[in-house]
């Protein structure tokens, strides 16, 4: 399903907004990357989370959560699922957003962040990398972070590698025709790639120092939260909810999947899922930001603190 048609079909999707003074609705907009962090999300709509809230939510499919920004910013889109930390928090540092962090969405588990060559490719490990390029869905995001983090760790200059922007449906087909060396893929791209080319992992994101680490979140406008507390609360609600329900529930994971990603139901029953957190904790959060100041993402002299951008 292209991404228009995957608009088309979960735009109906009705979940959770504050109910206005005369009982009805309120409408929400909410931009969706479709890949598998969306899973709390498309959960929480199917199972009523938002509509018992008293939210109508509206789903717009993006195929990154940066290219929701000016929509957000103009008040056409009210939230971003599964937005990437590291865009959004470098933004606020820069001052050219100012957000609050509704709910964490989706925590790096085993195997769902990982960078992958073809087969006969001679990249067997991190040292294969030197002088490659390696597609990200942004750059740079909490994949060019996590990778650095990685080559450092394995005695290797992050800037021995080259960042190529590819969004993650395209990532396979670009490794295939050789227009990229490696691909830095997500779930379940993950295994489709090693499903339809034999896609092999030769640096794994989530291990050491990152692994766990807090990946997106679900990021509001922080003019909209604070002028819009009671709909922003009942979203914060809603989500944690689905959060909670995807935690304890991966059998109904799989069937959901195939309902807002392009994959069959075998690729869904293999795919590796993110840890999803149903609870803000501000201690988890603040290394993202620690690592981006030690990446040269946020100047080490800001003393950026995650506090101020949770919405309580």
């Amino acid at each position: 399903m292209a991404l228009g048609a995957l608009a088309t079909a979960c735009t109906a999707a009705s979940g959770t907004t504050a109910a206005t003074s005369t009982g009805s609705l309120t409408p929400i907009t909410v931009a969706v990357v479709p890949i598998t962090d969306a899973i709390p999300y498309f959960e929480a709509v199917k199972n009523g989370y938002f509509r018992q809230a008293g939210l109508d939510v509206t789903t717009k499919i993006t195929p990154q959560s940066t290219a929701a920004t000016a929509d957000l910013l103009r008040g056409s889109v009210q939230v971003i699922a599964a937005a990437n930390y590291v865009n959004f928090f470098a933004g606020e540092a820069r001052g050219t957003l100012h957000i609050k962090v509704l709910a964490d969405n989706s925590d790096c588990g085993t195997d769902t962040q990982t960078v992958l060559a073809l087969p006969n490719s001679g990249i067997t490990g991190p040292a294969g990398l030197i002088g490659k390029s390696i597609a990200v869905n942004i750059n740079p995001n909490i994949q060019t972070l996590t990778i650095d983090e990685q080559l450092k760790a394995n005695d290797i200059d992050p800037s021995k590698v080259h960042f190529v922007t590819v969004t993650f449906p395209n990532m396979a087909t670009a490794l295939k025709a050789h227009r990229v060396d490696a691909i830095s893929e997500v779930e379940p791209f993950i295994s489709q790639a090693e499903n339809a080319l034999g896609a092999v992992p030769v640096l794994q994101q989530c291990v050491g120092s990152t692994a766990d680490m807090p990946l997106a979140g679900f990021i509001a406008n922080a003019a909209w939260a604070d002028s819009h507390r009671r709909t922003a609360l009942a979203f914060q609600r809603a989500i944690q909810r689905g959060e909670a329900y995807a935690s304890a529930n991966n059998q109904a994971d799989e069937k959901i999947m195939p309902s807002f990603i392009k994959i069959p139901p075998s690729i869904a029953a293999v795919v590796n899922l993110n840890i999803f957190p149903s609870t803000l904790n501000p201690v988890r959060l603040q290394r993202v930001i620690d690592l981006m100041q030690r990446g040269g993402m946020i100047p080490a002299s800001k003393h950026m603190s995650v506090v101020p951008l949770l919405f309580h």
